[in-house]
């Protein structure tokens, strides 16, 4: 056997666990001391009686034997080597061999040393889990009834006996029947509970993956403040960067807000708030049932909840404003090409001035229509590569649409830019950036701004006109769905804009205190 052998780890083998090896050792030390004091008897009972004439030597070296192969013994169980069956099946033969051999030195130990065999089949059936138990006690009544055969033919028993070692060899079977079936029972018992306690150690897994990927903050505390575990989010939402260790950091030391918030007396399951460097948080305590009255925090970021419920009323409001749009279409068509005949046919002034309102109004619902119906369809990408040359086409074509004299407008660009873009979502985002500068600025030469840069790996397309600007109260409703300063706009052209970018990566934003009104289309460039 190789030194690595000696040294591996003491682990369950295969088909065992360690509990058996454990057993084994302890019915091994159970053989030590039987040995022992074996040799004891040996040596001081030696020259008696109570040995055949000349046998108390021959007793004392099957003793001393009997020991070294116990120590032995010791050796390959701290190896595991051989297997364990082998092991076990190799004691037991030890201890039938030594027991016979033994008693063929003396007739009056003959008579006690058979018992011994009773603690070893019982030993080795509950040490093998039920395995061979009945074959060591086959073993065990052949030996004993050979031997007992040997000592009529020696003349120093009689054939009367074997009626006494009939009995002994039938308590061999009993107790290799017995625990046969409460070692088997353990066994079950055994490994039922390693499943379960692989099943409850599988779940502590999945619970700690599930917690720590939690959207939702969750803070677990003590009575006496100290955190007992943390997810990633909860320390991100909290704005905590230093290391916290569980059951030794406490709350106060990284979270002074929430710890005097939780000081407070309030009742369990009470919805808190509080603000943090991060974001506005909603806090819920869940008392655990626990000696040490210890409570779960959860903690939700306030913007995302809003969000999520802005993102579900916008979904409803899209489709319920698809489907009308596409019910009021038609009539709408029919309105507006009724308008028309009327302005053709129309002689008298107040007359046509009607009709020009029904046209005009019908235009605006049509426009109306379209761009809800182009939200509808934000999502349906087909990207293309845009550089400088697009861009300037793309505006010159949106000039002449929209009636702007061309000297209003100047482009500047410090570099050729390349990116990746849906021409008709990127058509939509400046025609709408570009109709809003033109309606609020002052009308005039170089009116409006437009700024093509490249930062980086980063694309701006900045469009700033001259007019009043935008009053603070409304720069955050900028891109609300249907909020509008303008009487005759629909509220809908910033909103499908900011939509529209983020379909295609991009962002849309407002630069406050530019002069004028300011809006920048931020994307990644191509290298």
């Amino acid at each position: 056997m190789s030194i690595a052998a000696l040294s591996l780890p003491r682990s369950a083998a295969q088909g065992y666990f360690a509990s058996h090896w454990r057993s084994l050792d302890y019915f091994n030390l159970y053989r030590l001391s039987l040995t022992m004091a074996l040799v004891v008897i040996g040596t001081l009972f030696g020259d008696t009686d109570l040995f055949h004439f000349g046998a108390g030597t021959l007793f004392q070296g099957f003793a001393y034997t009997y020991l070294v192969i116990a120590a032995f013994f010791v050796l390959g169980i701290r190896a595991r080597w051989p297997s364990f069956q082998i092991q076990l099946s190799a004691h037991i033969t030890a201890d039938i061999a030594f027991v016979m051999l033994m008693m063929t030195t003396s007739g009056r130990l003959a008579e006690v040393m058979g018992l011994l065999l009773v603690i070893s089949i019982a030993s080795g059936g509950l040490v093998g889990s039920g395995r061979l138990t009945l074959l060591y006690a086959a073993m065990a009544s052949i030996a004993l009834l050979l031997q007992h055969s040997w000592n009529i033919l020696q003349h120093d028993q009689t054939v009367d006996g074997f009626f006494q070692i009939g009995l002994l060899c039938a308590g061999y079977f009993a107790i290799g029947w017995l625990a046969h079936g409460l070692t088997r029972r353990a066994l079950h018992s055994e490994q039922l509970a390693q499943r379960q306690t692989e099943e409850l150690a599988l779940l502590n897994r999945v619970n700690a993956v599930a917690i720590d990927h939690s959207p939702t903050g969750l803070l677990a505390l003590q009575e006496n403040g100290i955190i007992r575990h943390a997810n990633a989010r909860a320390l991100a939402l909290l704005g905590i960067t230093a290391p916290v260790k569980p059951g030794v950091t406490r709350l106060d030391a990284c979270s002074p807000e929430l710890a005097h918030l939780l000081s407070r007396p309030f009742k369990p399951g009470t919805t808190l708030t509080m603000s943090t460097p991060v974001t506005q948080l909603k806090v819920r305590c869940i008392p655990l049932v626990a000696s040490d009255q210890s409570r779960v925090l959860v903690l939700e970021d306030q913007n995302l909840a809003e969000q999520a419920a802005q993102r579900l009323k916008l979904a409803a409001l899209g489709r319920l404003t698809a489907n009308i749009a596409h019910e009021i279409r038609n009539p709408l068509s029919a309105i507006s090409h009724a308008a028309q005949l009327l302005l053709e046919d129309a002689h008298d002034p107040a007359q046509s001035r009607l009709a020009g309102i029904i046209q005009n109004n019908a235009c605006r619902l049509d426009r109306l229509v379209e761009e809800v119906l182009t939200l509808n369809r934000r999502d349906r990408l087909n990207p293309v590569n845009v550089d400088e040359k697009t861009l300037v086409a793309l505006l010159d074509e949106l000039l002449q649409t929209e009636g702007i004299p061309t000297d209003a407008v100047i482009v500047s660009m410090n570099e050729s830019v390349h990116f990746q873009f849906d021409p008709d979502h990127l058509r939509q985002i400046v025609w709408n950036l570009l109709r809003n500068a033109w309606h609020f600025s002052q009308q005039q030469a170089g009116s409006i701004r437009i700024r093509i840069r490249k930062q980086a790996d980063r694309v701006h397309i900045e469009i700033q006109d001259d007019g009043a600007g935008l009053p603070p109260q409304h720069q955050g409703k900028l891109f609300e769905p249907f909020f509008t300063t303008d009487a005759q706009g629909t509220g809908l052209g910033l909103f499908l804009a900011r939509e529209l970018a983020e379909a295609n990566h991009a962002e849309l934003s407002f630069l406050p205190g530019a002069g004028g009104a300011c809006f920048r289309l931020g994307l990644r460039g191509n290298t």
